[in-house]
């Protein structure tokens, strides 16, 4: 066993250090080896590129009580894929979520979180949904489906207000929502997540995190895993 063949102590003092941002520079260079034809735009969505956001908070494990914060600036990579785009957000190189979008239909998401050289995936494919609050007035909801092998995720959007977001210090329009997920399965909890979605391309401009987990480790069994953060676009122009 892994933990064994390393000395369980050093095992464990190593892997509460084990963090490493993804510098804005290795984005870019992710970006570019993607090829033109992620760089292609689609009407819609937000356009292709590498987003920079500032970024407070970050994630705790219950194990340990292993708190690890989120780089102060992570990126959020955007490529066109299929209908769509692929957004994927860079919090640490062991924090990865990404998000398919089709106009304003989330296809699918996952995540892909590491704790001690121990990845924990998941990969939703959902049935449709409004997510981004496209067509929703102020009050409306919209209610979907999504799930993977072994969990299911009943996904509640609702549209709350027409509000501004500054950005590199100018105000814009922004289209605020909140995204609650009912996670059941080996995945149990809830997540609130707040955005603010540019209302002509859907950009993420902020988001504000509230999630609260219970998971399973081949490691450790059961634990908790909590994530309290948030992000604000510093610019608007992608980097390419």
């Amino acid at each position: 066993m892994l933990l064994v063949a390393l000395g369980g102590p050093v095992f464990l003092a190593a892997g509460l250090a084990w963090r490493h941002p993804v510098h804005v520079d290795e984005a870019v260079a992710r970006f570019r080896r993607a090829g033109p034809a992620a760089a292609r735009p689609v009407e819609g969505l937000p356009e292709p590129g590498v987003y920079r956001y500032a970024t407070t908070g970050g994630e705790r494990v219950s194990f340990l009580d292993h708190r690890r914060r989120y780089s102060p600036v992570t990126t959020r990579l955007v490529t066109s894929r299929g209908c769509g785009v692929r957004e994927e957000q860079l919090f640490l190189r062991q924090h990865v979520e990404y998000y398919d979008r089709c106009a304003e239909r989330l296809v699918s998401y996952g995540t892909d979180i590491a704790y001690w050289w121990t990845h924990g995936t998941q990969d939703f494919v959902c049935d449709g949904g409004v997510f981004d609050g496209t067509r929703l007035a102020v009050g409306e909801r919209s209610e979907w489906e999504c799930g993977d092998e072994d969990t299911r995720a009943r996904q509640v959007v609702e549209r709350l207000a027409d509000d501004t977001v500054e950005v590199d210090g100018e105000r814009l329009p922004a289209r605020r929502t909140r995204w609650i997920t009912y996670f059941t399965g080996a995945t149990r909890g809830t997540a609130t997540v707040d955005d603010w979605f540019d209302p002509v391309t859907g950009l993420v401009l902020r988001e504000e995190r509230n999630i609260g987990l219970r998971v399973g480790s081949p490691f450790v069994g059961q634990l908790s895993y909590i994530d309290v953060s948030g992000y604000r676009l510093l610019s608007t122009v992608p980097l390419t």
